[in-house]
This record gives structure tokens, sequence and C-alpha cells, in this order.
């Protein structure tokens, strides 16, 4: 049984092997048309990759039948974001002088090939993870969580304080959220992810893992799930829809952790529809004015929703599918225009996470603009220029082509599916792994989504902070007296 279990995994390797080097080769003679034909081929190659992803066998028994894991959340990010424009392309939705999305037609099926690679390495780096043996900590006492509940309440009362009433008003995109209110609205997030993963823990010491949704969410504790609710519900209001997706992932990660319960594919599926159906409605609602009630944008939106139909065979994340773009636009800009970056952008995000450390970046590069912020900054650059109106976005492939090109693209899509295995077996397959692990596995099951219209690197930094939270609370607001 193991050996077969072996040999197909291997298999399925040598595939994802054997795909990327053909398609490396044909990088450097990619069509400079936008040959339906062969976008439909490298489409297909992706297809079978995908297949093989998921018809693969586990290795792991609690994963086996998981169908709620970052795997499956980062890869429908990544077919959205990076494959989907293709298929409306060839089905005629998109037309190739759509030049927001393209760019430029001579580099759109090198993107393409830049993007399968990228793909295929996030495969093979998530079949590398391997261990040896399970180690588990065995002794470890239960740790009180009122000093967290109380900071999480105090961060939101300073978040909402400092908010800026015409950002909460419907104003997401068009204004500003507010001074100084991104460190309260991040603190107010670090300390939410800490809370939870102290509570599930707590619960995994004291073998509470046979417990309901609703028990486990009342053992978040009343002040917690009202500050919660209150941040949401304010967040809502301006028409971001973020947070409500993420705050809800991190809850269900740690449900799911003390659980281990398996849905079943339908449900996973169902909840997927229900959710894009509801983030669409919630998108068209706040290209409303803020003058206009967010009950009255909803309505507004429900009728708004057959009218307005979107041209996509997927219209629930054409949206999201759009950041395609950020690929286009950094393939035909690097490096015939600009030379690759070298690593730049992956060390900020790195030196993020240390408190001060950003202010040695400007002894270390000598241009500090705000172009060189971030991928995403550097994107908005490149369509806007100097005076920006609003974001542009990026992409996990865009993020690591920046750096190193074709080979960044390579090595950090490696490093981001040996990453994504790692997090779901410390879910899942550990019974109580250490707090780095906790907090890796519950901040990016709650991005996993969102990292292929992002940076890997990103949600590094709350991952650290989050651990040093943990610490606090651990050793400081635990300290025995």
């Amino acid at each position: 049984m193991k050996a077969n279990l072996l040999k197909n995994n291997m298999l399925n390797k040598i595939f994802y092997i054997a795909l990327t080097i053909i398609l490396f080769v044909y990088y450097f003679i990619a069509d400079k048309e936008m040959d339906k034909e062969v976008i439909a081929i490298i489409l297909t190659s992706v297809g079978l990759s995908t297949v093989l992803f998921f018809t693969k066998k586990e290795r792991y028994k609690e994963l086996k039948g998981q169908y709620f894991k970052h795997s499956t959340l980062a890869i429908l990010g990544l077919l959205i974001v990076c494959f989907q424009i293709y298929i409306d392309y060839i089905l005629g939705n998109v037309s190739a002088d759509n030049y927001f999305i393209f760019v430029n037609k001579a580099i759109v099926v090198k993107a393409l090939v830049v993007s399968a690679i990228g793909y295929n390495m996030f495969l093979i780096g998530y079949a590398s993870y391997k261990v040896k043996f399970i180690r588990n900590i065995h002794k470890e006492k239960v740790y009180k969580t009122k000093a967290l509940e109380i900071l999480v309440f105090i961060f939101l009362i300073l978040f909402l304080s400092t908010i800026n009433m015409s950002y909460v008003l419907g104003g997401y995109g068009s204004e500003s959220i507010g001074t100084g209110v991104s460190y309260f609205n991040l603190l107010l997030k670090i300390f939410i992810i800490a809370l939870i993963i102290q509570k599930t823990r707590n619960l995994v010491i004291q073998n509470k893992t046979n417990i309901s949704l609703k028990n486990y969410l009342l053992s978040l504790g009343f002040l917690p799930l009202f500050s919660i609710s209150i941040y949401l519900l304010i967040i809502l209001l301006s028409g971001d829809r973020g947070p409500l997706i993420t705050i809800s992932l991190y809850i269900l990660s740690g449900f799911l952790f003390v659980t281990k319960i398996k849905y079943k594919f339908y449900i996973l599926l169902a909840t997927i529809v229900i959710a894009s159906i509801v983030m669409t409605i919630l998108g068209i609602a706040r290209s409303f004015g803020s003058d206009v009630s967010f009950k009255e944008k909803i309505e507004l939106a429900l009728k708004d929703d057959e009218k307005k139909k979107i041209d996509s065979f997927l219209p629930q994340t054409s949206e999201l599918s759009v950041s395609v773009n950020s690929i286009h636009q950094v393939v035909d800009y690097f490096p015939d225009k600009h030379d690759f970056l070298y690593g730049r952008f992956q060390f900020q995000q790195l030196t993020a996470s240390l408190p001060f450390f950003n202010m040695f970046n400007a002894v270390i590069f000598e241009n500090n603009s705000q172009k060189y912020a971030g991928s995403a900054s550097f994107v908005t650059w490149i369509y806007q220029g100097d005076r920006p109106t609003s974001g542009n976005g990026t992409s996990v492939v865009a993020d690591f082509y920046f750096d190193f090109g074709l080979f960044g693209v390579a090595l950090g899509m490696f490093l981001y599916g040996y990453s994504i295995r790692y997090a779901e077996v410390k879910m899942y397959v550990y019974k109580l792994p250490s707090l780095f692990a906790s907090a890796f596995f519950t901040v990016y099951l709650g991005s996993a989504l969102y990292i292929a219209r992002s940076s890997f690197l990103f949600e590094f930094r709350t991952v650290v902070w989050v651990v040093v939270v943990l610490l606090i609370n651990r050793y400081v607001f635990n300290k025995s007296k």
C-alpha cells in the first residue's frame, strides 16, 4: 500500500517536472501572437496537472477526504488569477485589444508560460515536503486569555475612534481610511488571531476536541465575538469584503484544528458558490456612491446583478481574474525597460516583520521612492506614474518575477507550495504543533485564496507578530505571582 502511494506520487512529480522543463524551453521561443490554439494547449497542460493533484493518493489519514485545506484554496486562487482570463479569451468573452488586461499582445503567451511554470513549481514544492516522524508538544498548560480579550476590545475602540467616517459610509476605494487607523487595524487583526490560536490550543490541551461549531464559537468568549462582529460590520459598511473572508477563515481554521472534522466536497463547493455570490453582490453594492445607505446599496445591487452581467464564463470571480494584468505588465516591463530587483521586494517583506528595520532600507537601497515600496506599488507606478489615484494591485507570480524573472518565479512558487503543505500537515496531522506552526497555518489559511493576487511573504510579518503576542501572553500576562 505504502509502495503504491509512493509510486503514484513520484509519477505525478515526474509529470510536473517534465512539463515544467518543456515550458522552460518554450518560454525562450514563445509565440508573439495571441494564438488561441497555443493558449489552449498550455491551459490543457495546467488542467492535467490540476487533475493529477486532486486525484493523488494522500499519505496521511487525517488529510484523506479533507477538502477544506490550504492547498485547495491556494490552487483555486491561482487558477482564477493566473488562467481564467485566458479561458475567457478563447471563448470570445475578452478581446485581444483589451490593453488594460493584456498590455502587449507580443508578451501574452510568454506571460502565460511564466504562470504555468509557476503553477507546476508550486505543485512540485507541495509534493516535496516530507515529515519523517511526528513530534507533538505534550507538556503545555492552559494559558489564560483575559488580557488578549481586553486588548482586542481596546484596539477596536481605538480603531473606531480614528477611522474616517466617510470611509465607513461606503468610501472604500475612494476615501482614505484615516490617519493612524491602519496601525490599530493591524494590531486588532494580530490580537484576534493570537486569541483564536490560544483559545484553540487550550481546547486541545483540555481534550475538548469533540465540540460543536456553536460551542466552539461560544468558547471564544462574548467580548471577542462582540468586538469581531462590530469590526466586520464597520468594514462591510465601507464596502471592503476582504476582512469578512479572512477573519471567517481564521475562526474556521481554529475549529478545524481542534476537531479535525472533514466536510464533504459538495459542502465545500456550496460554501464557495454562496460566498462568491454574496461577495459579488457586495462588490456591486460598493460601486454605488457613499450618499446611498448600505441597505439601499444591497437592494440596488440585487436589481443590478441581472443587467450588469460580466463577460466571463465565471462572472463571480472575474474581478479577481483581472489581476492577471499585473503579470502581463511585469513581463512586458522587465528586464527590457528595468533591471530585475534581485530580491529587493522579498527582502523588504521579510524585514517588515522586524520592528524599526525598515529604516535601514534607505541605507541599503539607493532609490527609495514610493514605487519601490513593494510589487503592488511598482505595478501601480507602471500604470499610473508618479501620481496614482488608486492601487492596481499585484499577483504572487508577478511579485516573484520582479526580483529574478522566470527563475525567481520557479524558486518562489516552489517555496510557496512547500510552505502550503507544511501548513496543512501541521494543522491536521499534528495534535499540538509549535506556536510558530499554529500562527503560520492560521494566517495562511485566512489568506490562501488571496495570496494569488498578492505576495507570498506579505503575511509573514503577521505570523511573526502573532507569535510575539502569544509569547507575551504566555510569559508576561500569565506570569506566576
